[in-house]
């Protein structure tokens, strides 16, 4: 496997990172590289800088993406702006070189999240301002930096059915 440094997929993520009010994100500490001779289906893939690793060298938080050669370049242009939002939905609000998971208890990374962060950023990129795309269906819930995008909560009748479901036992 080798890598090079790409500025290109640079410069788009800094441009998505922006158009998505993404303010925790810092552009000077993430660095981009296409990787060639990976065995991986993957299309791309973010590297954290790890604390220890951060005092030890005495640097800052630090991510690396890499874009996987030749799989990213054959996807059409949006698909990779949604592999990209993909990759930054990764950075937490910290900006602290760790890596958020798919799935917490209260985040998660999910085609339909991404979906919803694309259509924004086209609409940002076309002058729509930040409001979601219409007929959007997740919820956004806003925080420190960046906002993040839940699924649509289950209907009252769902809930309740999820409920009655449960075991009933002694505690």
């Amino acid at each position: 496997m080798h890598w090079e440094l790409c500025r290109k997929t640079h410069t788009r993520l800094q441009r998505i990172a922006s158009a998505l009010g993404f303010t925790h994100v810092d552009p000077s500490r993430i660095f981009c590289v296409r990787g060639y001779g990976s065995t991986s289906e993957a299309w791309a893939r973010i590297w954290g800088l790890p604390t220890l690793w951060q005092q030890v060298l005495e640097t800052r938080p630090a991510y690396v993406v890499e874009i996987i050669e030749p799989e990213f370049s054959r996807l059409p242009k949006d698909e990779q702006d949604r592999v990209l939002i993909h990759e930054l939905l990764h950075i937490p609000r910290t900006f602290s070189g760790a890596i958020r998971p798919h799935r917490t208890p209260s985040f998660r990374i999910t085609r339909r999240s991404v979906e919803q962060l694309y259509r924004r950023f086209l609409a940002t990129r076309h002058g729509a301002g930040h409001a979601p795309a219409a007929g959007s269906r997740g919820r956004v819930v806003a925080g420190k930096g960046a906002p993040t995008v839940l699924p649509p909560r289950p209907s009252a009748a769902a809930r309740t059915a999820r409920r009655r479901r449960r075991p009933r036992g002694r505690r």
